[in-house]
């Protein structure tokens, strides 16, 4: 039988015919036949294109690749020209035999193969833009998922060495400490998620190569096999998770930045009393800005020479001890201070970091005062430097939360490509191979040492 398609209200009963018909019945029983068959291969063919223009407009027809659409988008245009070529097969109201012989004629006339031919490559064109657009898609949010994941641990990082340099008493202690607790669980499932995700894509990729034709079918109207069903209901499932689990990621991240960031403030804050009392036990809080030497003798400005335990590392009497006109606030990180001559190629680094990025860069700490740095330094720890020999205390260092804060996050690796063009750098001691591996610390181009 042939491949005929025409509207279904163009179906006539030929049970009239004129007088000087010649074995009507055999005539009008071809032509009922044909219409009969053309009117469901029609609607099927009719559902498929439906279905692959939809499969276009989803999430997974705009994520596929740009020649599994034009494939699709190819055997979308076959298929019209067939169906119109189909509809044009009509018959006309008078049902005499030479109608129905026109039907026949014009159905005989058609290639029986062509709209199985059109319709299967259909069918695959449309389940390849659903597989490559699902693991696009998939690719996507694992990364996303990943990058959220290393944010975290490096703001847990962060945060535990906020948590273990503050005072037992500071306020805020409690609360960090609960935030980084939490983050356990949700790199626990992040890392569960990934896995399964790696799954999902083994195994849609070796239902393809097994059977491009059923995974072809699991993406039309049409019903596909179950088991082409069950891998995109999968993948479905995972994409779903990926992205609520991607969020709790960073909402923790956040929640302990900002956790460590109010412990980190007591700290300076008490770390500044504590220098206040000692240079001068009877003064009165007045509200200074960091670096406001006032009050302060020439002799704690300019204490005794020093050294440093390490050859990269330069004492100077100044560290720590620079005024408040050396010192400009830096504008995205209110309550953070650095030289007034590098706040602004500093500035500059933000913009084009938020740019690229969509957030500020996090500013953990930057200039120190001598005090602070004397409160932070441990002899048994490389973690902090001593005192007057930190380029903390230059104002022409910082330490950056966030995803900066891990060896090889899209965050670090950017900073490592284009922080130098801004006049910041990550010093040697600090590369993974340094001395003292820490990668949320950089410093200016102006800093006295490596350190």
């Amino acid at each position: 039988m042939t491949s005929l398609v025409v509207a279904a209200g163009s179906a006539y009963a030929f049970d009239v015919f004129e007088p000087e018909a010649t074995n009507p019945s055999s005539a009008a029983g071809g032509a009922q036949a044909a219409i009969a068959e053309s009117v469901s291969l029609q609607t099927a063919l009719t559902t498929d294109l439906d279905g692959a223009r939809a499969v276009l407009k989803s999430p997974d027809g705009k994520a596929a690749a740009k020649s599994a659409r034009r494939a699709l988008n190819t055997a979308i245009e076959d298929a019209e020209r067939a169906l119109a070529s189909l509809k044009s097969v009509t018959t006309l109201a008078s049902g005499t035999e030479v109608d129905a012989s026109a039907v026949l004629e014009a159905s005989d006339a058609l290639d029986d193969d062509d709209v199985p031919a059109v319709t299967a490559a259909l069918r695959e064109a449309t389940g390849a833009v659903v597989a490559s657009g699902r693991q696009a898609r998939l690719a996507r949010a694992v990364s996303g998922l990943e990058e959220s994941r290393d944010a975290l641990k490096a703001a847990v990082a962060d945060g535990e060495q906020v948590h273990a340099e503050s005072a037992a008493d500071a306020a805020g202690r409690d609360a960090l400490r609960a935030a980084l607790d939490g983050a356990g669980d949700l790199t626990a499932q992040a890392d569960k998620l990934i896995a399964r995700a790696a799954e999902v894509q083994t195994a849609a990729e070796t239902k393809a190569d097994a059977s491009p034709a059923a995974t072809a079918q699991a993406g039309t109207a049409q019903a596909g096999s179950a088991e082409a069903g069950a891998a995109l209901k999968a993948s479905a499932n995972v994409l779903g998770d990926a992205g609520r689990l991607t969020k709790a990621l960073a909402e923790a991240a956040t929640g302990i930045e900002e956790a460590a960031a109010a412990v980190s403030a007591e700290t300076a804050d008490d770390a500044a009393e504590a220098e206040a009392d000692a240079t001068d036990p009877g003064a009165d809080d007045t509200g200074a800005e960091p670096g406001d030497d006032t009050g302060t003798t020439d002799d704690t400005n300019t204490g005794p020479a020093g050294t440093c335990p390490e050859p990269d590392q330069v004492w100077s009497a100044e560290n720590g001890h620079l005024s408040s006109s050396e010192l400009a606030q830096i504008p995205f990180a209110s309550g953070h201070y650095v030289r007034s001559d590098v706040v602004g190629a500093l500035a500059e680094l933000n913009a084009a970091y938020a740019a690229e990025f969509g957030v500020n860069m996090t500013i953990n700490s930057s200039y120190r005062t001598y005090a602070e740095q004397e409160a932070l330094y441990d002899p048994s720890s490389k973690t902090a430097a001593p005192p007057g020999c930190s380029n903390h205390g230059t104002g022409l260092a910082i330490d950056i939360g966030g995803g900066v804060a891990a060896f090889g996050s899209a965050q670090y690796d950017w900073l490592k490509a284009n922080a130098e063009a801004y006049g910041w750098v990550h010093p040697p001691f600090a590369e993974p191979s340094g001395r003292n591996p820490e990668p949320w610390h950089w410093q200016s181009v102006k800093a006295p040492n490596s350190y």
